[in-house]
């Protein structure tokens, strides 16, 4: 079972946001180096090749970010990657599932084998997504607590 990671509205606008400013800079520097347009001609190519390089790059990692973060529950433990980065977390490490009663938010305590120190993952999830995966790995943990916590109210300041 596959789940797309969710960052939020503002989040995610941001990340396309730079996607597309990294869209347009690989554009104006592949005009600036072919001379193509007079008014965008640079004396200076290998300034312009570097900012085509550096556009590329922050493009592509942009781009696998929004479109390349996913959670799997595969039969070996839960995998997430995020652009490039990956880890695995075996089932048998998960002890504890928390979920934020009020907003659904879903946090994950695991624990690699030979470590002490558990450690606390908060699952970026849709509320949607986040009781299908709660369904699941409460099928796949039956070693792991699941507990519903509500956060404390912020207190006014008079």
């Amino acid at each position: 079972m596959k789940f797309r990671m969710f960052f939020g509205i503002v989040k995610t606008a941001l990340i396309a946001l730079i996607a597309v400013a990294g869209a347009a800079i690989i554009v104006l520097d592949a005009i600036m180096i072919s001379g193509a347009v007079p008014a965008f001609e640079t004396a200076n190519v290998t300034v312009a090749a570097v900012s085509l390089v550096a556009a590329v790059l922050i493009d592509a990692f942009a781009l696998m970010l929004l479109f390349g973060s996913v959670y799997k529950l595969r039969e070996d433990g839960l995998y997430a990657r995020m652009a490039v980065f990956c880890d695995l977390v075996p089932y048998e490490g998960i002890s504890r599932i928390s979920v934020n009663a009020a907003t659904g938010e879903m946090f994950v305590a695991w624990r690699k084998s030979g470590e002490g120190v558990d450690t606390v993952s908060r699952l970026n999830l849709t509320e949607k997504d986040a009781k299908t995966m709660l369904t699941e790995l409460e099928r796949k943990c039956p070693v792991a607590t699941v507990d519903y916590f509500t956060p404390p109210q912020k207190k006014k300041k008079d």
